[in-house]
């Protein structure tokens, strides 16, 4: 069974299409079981973050559930499940909690997309990267997806490597940051995704990169399957890439969730 857990809708303000053209596009592509995992609203983020909006507004987050509840009963031929993408900011933790706690989710994707108020994938602030040291930066950024994965609050860590969408990578071996993320996860037990949209980006990688995908297999964390697709052209998009590379390091089950418990089923 192939899935896509990682699909946006409008309401996160950097992405087009009906929610109906989502689900279409997941049954013209095959897909067994699609998800919706729509920004959360980022009312959390520390005061004074920069360009902070790429995520639906608190008053939408209803509204957005209600319509996943829908498409679920129109299109009885796909599983469709109710997921959302959380942004992990330690210092407002509390926050978010109130906001996740307000629905039954299947699941909860957790993204780290700032490090303190530098939103590290916005092309609005690339500048940041060669005003400081990248091998601390990455560093700095692979603890606070640890720390994301300790809360408890997530069941996914969303495109684990993002900090690598515009090619700023350290000239430096990220083995060891490597093994102690995956360290942290297997003990945190949440899975990860690996996400094509890497492919569609500067990078022209997936997320996870090959060593560190390959780390995480080896730890036996578990992987799921994302697009995250802003269009609906991209619904399992470049699925072919991801489960070659799966099945290179001998994966065969993927995990799949219902609210919020995980369950492994094959990967085709």
């Amino acid at each position: 069974m192939t899935l896509d857990y990682h699909l946006h809708t409008t309401r996160c303000q950097h992405a087009t299409g009906t929610m109906d053209e989502y689900v279409e596009q997941g049954l013209k592509m095959g897909l067994k079981e699609i998800g919706f995992a729509d920004h959360l609203p980022l009312s959390p983020a520390p005061r004074g973050t920069w360009s902070c909006d790429w995520a639906m507004q608190e008053e939408e987050l209803e509204e957005y559930i209600s319509d996943v509840i829908k498409l679920q009963k129109e299109y009885p031929e796909i599983k469709i499940k109710l997921g959302i993408e959380a942004d992990y900011f330690p210092e407002s933790i509390k926050k978010t909690k109130t906001l996740l706690n307000n629905s039954s989710w299947d699941y909860i994707i957790g993204s780290v997309h700032h490090i303190g108020p530098w939103p590290i994938d916005s092309s609005l602030y690339l500048g940041e990267f060669t005003k400081r040291d990248l091998y601390k930066t990455y560093e700095t950024y692979f603890e606070l997806v640890a720390g994301a994965a300790r809360s408890g609050l997530y069941d996914i860590m969303g495109h684990l490597d993002v900090i690598k969408k515009y090619g700023f990578r350290p000239q430096v071996d990220l083995g060891s940051l490597y093994k102690d993320l995956v360290k942290e996860l297997k003990a945190s037990d949440v899975a990860f995704e690996i996400n094509t949209s890497g492919l569609r980006k500067p990078v022209k990688e997936i997320y996870p990169a090959p060593a560190l995908l390959e780390e995480l297999l080896k730890g036996n964390v578990p992987v799921t399957l994302g697009s995250d697709s802003h269009a609906p052209s991209e619904v399992g998009k470049d699925f072919e890439v991801a489960i070659k590379l799966l099945k290179e390091f001998g994966v065969s089950k993927i995990a799949s969730f219902t609210g919020r418990t995980r369950l492994l089923i094959p990967l085709e």
